[in-house]
């Protein structure tokens, strides 16, 4: 058995949060509790064996495993592990991940993507690949996890704590995904297996599907007299997203901007715009991962893995939307007027919850359809050589790139008349309720229009994002065998170049003719129904197929659009240096761990565009262009020890300096800044291309007690001290080396309003974990067993800066976060239901055009269930397994709110609500 070891804005009421916490420390007791319990319940008439001395199977087999991994380590870690090949027990890596302690995922278009650590979102967490640093396939530098099926990963090792040879390592923590080795295996394996899947939501557009399926087959063998590995695995997914969605823009009180609007309750808060939309996706993703291995002796080993993959995800949307606020109005009805007005109560504040606008001119009819296509390759050559019994050489290249290439198509239509809408609002959880009439009538409804008074009859977008990283190691190892406490240690020199590349580009689309309006029972369309918000069916036509005909492109870029294009090169050095201990500090204490030190030279340069207006037509152009960079060196201590005090019981301590390079998408040396022509003084705003990381130091202390192989429990507590955080400030800049457009300046500094590092704050919490398995506490509960984690997790770091908003959070913090699985796994049956809970936070999203935006999501209660049989030896279908699951069984929303304008008082009211539907997935896994 192979071990993965580096040794051989919160809200509520004072009253609410005291009670959480009292909550939270009760089922830490208890988790903590169980197991001893059931230690001394078995401690009279049992002894104590180690983790490997039991044979388990199956579900308990992969959490014996993950177990094992977690005591072993030096670092504090959390692990899990493959059942059997091609055998996760989730439908996504990133939903097995979420379930680790600490950890929790965020839903991007209903499915888990990134996973957030320690409260701390994707931005803040190192991604490897057998030990390797991953690229991403957005602007970001966070990996998005579902990119890599289920089925190619073997185990996935998540790193809490720093290691000096861990080289990629993030500032919140690292995952570690592993693939198969093929020389560890006994025979040849084959397996190959088959899902069907199936949305709860079913078809909401025209042309979508609801249904999808998986497969995936697995190839292992050996060669040679064992001295020759192989394996490859390839998996195929297509996958059907449905969403309805229901949004306000915002909600406020214009009465105090002096814009009172007609029959709305004097100060009354009210909702001043909105849409509603459909959603459907059909997503494609193919896999391959291959391994060759080659062992010939115990003096030279050499491993080859390699892994490709192809995403595609092709969205038809359909929404409407509308505006109400006093400053648009209709040429000759005037502005929006309300009636038959009801109000509730939020916060003391009254709310406009009921009744009718009347005369809304401002409402859009939009059809989408958007298309993603990633493509990502991983390689990497990893050759040790062994002499003397003494020392150990490595060497280790690595390859990384990763291609996207995204188009939007939006097109326009609207009514020809101002309408009434009738609304019913909620302020809590739930879809709102809403009365437009004609909707469903082709006669009423044009092509065009314009009702927005957006200047364009759609848009369309393609931005195309390429990342690369090639990476070469060499690594020594020599043991020590005359020391009593330094049993070896490590030297390395890792070199890693990385360039990430980005093109964007928009254009309006107007309708031919001089823009006239084309009535839409002239042009081909069906239907989709939008009666989760009461409006019934709503006209519904497939944009790409109507371009050509109806509708002539005009090239109009903004000055954000044009930012968009620029170029990031990392060049980073790291040399290491570790001493891996173990002594016997009495009898009865063992001490083992390490003590390292990195020390990382950087340097990143960027080449982006000077964006500006013509001087003759006034159009945002590139004007110009510039190459910027710096460089820094960082020392990186660490330190980890683990005090083994005997049966399974284990304190352990970790110190170290971290760090963390700023978000790519803020290095780019992209720029509106130019020279006034009459001051001739410097001044603008863009990217920061000498942007340096976040730099933390942290402590982490965990007292661990092992029980036998599927049995622990766990307590945890950390604290990182982040030296500075990443805001945007406006700063006194030198300008050297940007493009002056032909303008010389009096001085090349001037004001620059950009992403600088800024003060920063703490990060703290505590963790606790626990695995149980129903034998520990009576032989009738063998085949049962809990898993349960929760975490509490706050920080002092205001992510606007000083003097920033009081209910911004760092992205991706729940200060509460919490899993629980219960499983059954006897005589073949196999049966899992597991929740995850996370509090609200601060979540990152893609936005239109290409943005990024943040937005405040309420807390989520996610559970997910599966039930199998696998055929035994002595069946005639042996080697055989079936398996259903359901993912999301309670259709979990996902829900943002946001604060009204306008008043006094800080209220907090819906915002945006989602529905993403239940996948079924039913199929079975063969091995031969």
């Amino acid at each position: 058995m192979k071990y993965s070891n580096h040794i051989a804005r919160m809200r509520p009421s004072v009253r609410r949060l005291a009670l959480r916490k009292q909550h939270l420390a009760a089922a830490c007791c208890l988790a903590l509790a169980l197991p001893f319990a059931a230690s001394a319940q078995q401690a009279a008439d049992q002894t104590v064996e180690t983790l490997d001395a039991v044979k388990v199977t199956g579900i308990r087999a992969a959490i014996a495993t993950a177990v094992e991994t977690k005591n072993e380590s030096t670092s504090i870690v959390e692990a899990i592990s493959a059942e059997d090949i091609g055998k996760l027990p989730d439908i996504s890596i990133a939903d097995s991940i979420s379930r680790l302690p600490g950890l929790t995922m965020q839903r991007v278009d209903g499915r888990a993507q990134v996973i957030h650590i320690r409260g701390m979102s994707e931005q803040f967490g190192g991604t490897l690949l057998n030990g390797r640093e991953q690229v991403s396939t957005g602007g970001s530098r966070g990996v998005e996890l579902d990119q890599y099926p289920a089925e190619l990963i073997n185990a996935v090792t998540v790193y809490k704590t720093p290691d000096a040879t861990l080289v990629g390592q993030g500032l919140s923590g690292t995952i570690d995904m592993q693939s198969i080795r093929p020389l560890d295996f006994d025979g040849r394996r084959v397996t190959f297996s088959g899902q069907g899947e199936y949305n709860s939501l079913g078809k909401l557009i025209d042309g979508s599907s609801d249904k999808g399926y998986r497969a995936s087959a697995s190839y292992v063998d050996q060669f040679a007299d064992d001295t020759i590995g192989f394996a490859i695995g390839v998996a195929r997914m297509d996958s059907p997203f449905q969403e309805q969605q229901e949004k306000a823009w915002w909600w406020g009180n214009p009465d105090t901007w002096g814009a009172p609007q007609p029959g709305k309750p004097v100060d009354a808060v009210a909702r001043q715009a909105g849409e509603a939309s459909l959603k459907s996706r059909d997503i494609t993703r193919d896999g391959v991962m291959a391994v060759l291995e080659f062992k010939p002796s115990d003096q030279f080993h050499s491993i080859l893995d390699v892994y490709y993959s192809k995403f595609d995800q092709n969205e038809a949307e359909n929404s409407i939307m509308w505006n109400n606020d006093p400053w648009y109005s209709h040429p000759t009805l005037g502005q929006v007027t309300y009636t038959n007005v009801g109000t509730t109560l939020v916060g003391g504040v009254p709310v406009v919850t009921s009744g009718t606008l009347n005369g809304v001119g401002a409402l859009n009819m939009l059809n989408e359809v958007n298309q993603r296509e990633d493509k990502l390759f991983s390689a990497g050559w990893l050759n040790t050589f062994r002499w003397d019994d003494i020392y150990t050489l490595k060497t280790d290249l690595s390859y990384s790139r990763a291609e996207s290439e995204r188009t939007m198509l939006e097109l326009q239509s609207a009514f020809a008349t101002p309408r009434n809408i009738d609304f019913n609002l909620q302020t809590g959880k739930g879809f709102n309720h809403f009365t437009i009439p004609g909707l469903t009538d082709p006669t009423q409804v044009y092509l065009g229009m314009d009702a927005m008074g957006w200047g364009r009859d759609g848009r369309t977008d393609r931005a195309w994002t390429e990342d690369t990283l090639k990476s070469g190691r060499l690594e020594l190892n020599r043991l020590v065998e005359s020391s009593d406490f330094l049993r070896s240690y490590d030297v390395g020199v890792n070199v890693t170049r990385r360039n990430k590349d980005r093109e964007y580009i928009a254009h309006y689309v107007d309708l031919k003719n001089g823009r006239a309006p084309v009535r839409m029972d002239t042009v081909p369309h069906g239907f989709a129904s939008m009666d989760f918000i009461g409006l019934g069916n709503v006209i519904n036509f497939n944009a790409r197929d109507l371009l050509g005909r109806y509708y002539d492109l005009r090239y109009e870029a903004s000055e954000n659009d044009l930012m968009k294009n620029y170029g990031v090169e990392e060049d980073i050095k790291t040399f290491y240096a570790k001493a891996n201990i173990d002594m016997d500090l009495t009898d009865e204490v063992r001490l083992r761990g390490n003590v390292g030190v990195q020390y990382i030279r950087s340097e990143q340069s960027s080449t982006g565009p000077t964006v500006a207006r013509d001087a003759v037509t006034n159009d945002w152009v590139i004007a110009g262009g510039q190459t910027i960079g710096t460089s820094y060196g960082d020392i990186l201590p660490s330190m980890n020890l683990s005090a083994d005090f005997g049966d399974g019981l284990l304190l352990r301590f970790a110190a170290a300096k971290t760090l963390m390079r700023g978000p790519i998408e803020q290095m780019g040396a992209y720029t509106t800044a130019g020279v006034d022509v009459t001051t001739r003084e410097w001044s603008g705003g863009g990217g920061n291309p000498k942007l340096e990381p976040y730099r933390a130091t942290a402590y982490d202390i965990s007292l661990e007690k092992y029980f036998g192989p599927t049995t622990y429990a766990a307590l945890a507590v950390f604290y990182k001290n982040l030296e500075t955080y990443i805001y945007t400030q406006n700063v006194r800049w030198d300008f050297t080396g940007y493009d002056d457009l032909g303008i010389t300046p009096i001085s090349n500094w001037g004001n620059f309003s950009t992403p600088m590092n800024g003060s920063g704050g703490y990060m703290r919490g505590a963790e606790i974990s626990g695995a149980l398995g129903g034998d520990m506490i009576h032989s009738s509960l063998d085949g049962f067993g809990l898993l349960f984690n929760a975490s509490y997790t706050e920080s002092s770091i205001d992510p606007d800066g000083p003097g920033g908003s009081d209910t911004d959070t760092l992205p991706g913090l729940s200060k509460i976060v919490a899993n629980a699985t219960v499983y059954y796994e006897k005589h073949g049956f196999s049966a899992r239901i597991s929740q995850r809970y996370r509090d609200e936070y601060r979540g990152e999203y893609a936005s239109l055009f290409g943005d990024r935006i943040y937005q405040n999501t309420m807390p989520e209660r996610t559970m997910d269930m599966q039930m199998g049989y696998d055929f035994g030896e002595g069946s005639r279908l042996s080697g055989l397994s079936i398996l259903l699951q359901v993912n999301n069984v309670t259709n979990e929303p996902y829900r943002t709110e946001t604060t009204a304008g306008g008043i006094d008082q800080m209220i907090f009211l819906p915002s945006e609500y989602k529905e993403y539907g239940r996948q079924y997935l039913l199929g079975f896994r063969y091995k031969l």
